[in-house]
Order: structure tokens, then sequence, then C-alpha cells
């Protein structure tokens, strides 16, 4: 009793619109996952990382905005910090809550950043970068204890002190003064 291929196709095709045909009428792919992180499952279209970043920095700016209601200081306006890498005797997360109760902005990469703040050297090619890249914002390299210090003496202080690289191109009044009293001129 086979049934021919040719039979069996016919009784398929036959079928599609009953309800009974398990090709047409499946429900084993109608439960479907969706990750509550990104949900790309259900999304339209490609997710919009630049609207994610913009939406972002606006609750960010609103939590800003209460904590310097709350008491929070003004010793690092004008600071669009990034942490890169170790911190010594302080974590990351910490350093930002820091950072942003003293009135600084932390930024997710180094674009547009004022200071990076790390307890290591920078790697070969981001210091070579650093370096060589013609931008409008001086970027300083400091060091966790630049962040603490400023707190304490309730200013922002000089980052020279502090600095992980230095530029030894960028010779200061100070620099130039030292060299020629140290040369015995």
């Amino acid at each position: 009793t086979k049934v021919s291929s040719s039979a069996l196709t016919k009784f398929v095709l036959g079928t599609l619109s009953d309800d009974s045909n398990p090709i047409t009428h499946s429900d084993i792919r109608e439960h479907h996952v969706v990750s509550i992180s990104t949900g790309h499952q259900v999304a339209d279209k490609p997710l919009d990382r630049g609207l994610y970043m913009r939406d972002r920095e606006r609750k960010l700016a609103v939590q800003r905005d209460i904590k310097f209601k709350n008491g929070g200081g003004q010793v690092l306006s004008n600071v669009r910090a990034y942490v890169d890498g170790f911190l010594e005797n302080t974590t990351d997360l910490e350093m930002k809550r820091i950072i942003i109760r003293a009135g600084g902005v932390m930024l997710p990469t180094p674009s547009g950043c004022t200071h990076i703040v790390t307890s290591m050297q920078l790697s070969g090619s981001k210091t070579q970068k650093l370096l060589t890249t013609k931008s409008r914002i001086k970027v300083h390299v400091v060091k966790p204890e630049w962040v603490f210090d400023s707190i304490k003496a309730g200013k922002r202080l000089s980052e020279r002190e502090y600095a992980i690289v230095k530029n030894s191109a960028m010779k200061t009044l100070h620099d130039v003064v030292k060299k020629e009293s140290g040369s015995g001129k």
C-alpha cells in the first residue's frame, strides 16, 4: 500500500487551507523569544545607536540636575571625562559617581572628552593618536588622584602634576624658566 509521490503531493496541496495541515498551520514557531535588553527581534528596522545615545545622555542629564540640586559641587564643571583602563585605589563606577557628583560629565567613549582618567600608560597607538590629532579640545590624561585632590582643594587643579601622557613638544613658561635656571645662565 505504497502511495505514489504524485498522489501524496496532490493530497497535501488539496489540504493547504485545512487546519489539520501541519505545513501551513504549524504553531511550532509561534512562541517568539524577545530580548528585553535590545528588543531587536521585534524591531522593524536596525537599532539607531545615535538615537539611543542621545536619549541616554538626556536621561543622564536629568539625573545630574537632580544631584546638583541635592548639594553636588561644581568643582569639575566643564570636565567631560572618560575612564580608560585600570584605576588605582578605586573602581571605575566609583570614579564616575565622584566625577558626576562634582559637576563633571562622564562620556561612554573618549570622543569629545576633556579628560581621560587612568592609572596606567595608554597604549602606544592611543598615545600617538592623542598627541598627533589636531583637535579644538586639549585632552588631559590624568591619574585618579587629580579628581580626588581637586575635590579636596575645592577647585580644579592643574593637570600637569597628575599627567600620564606628557607632550614634550608643548613647553610651558614654567618649563622654560626651570630649564634656563638649571643650565647656569
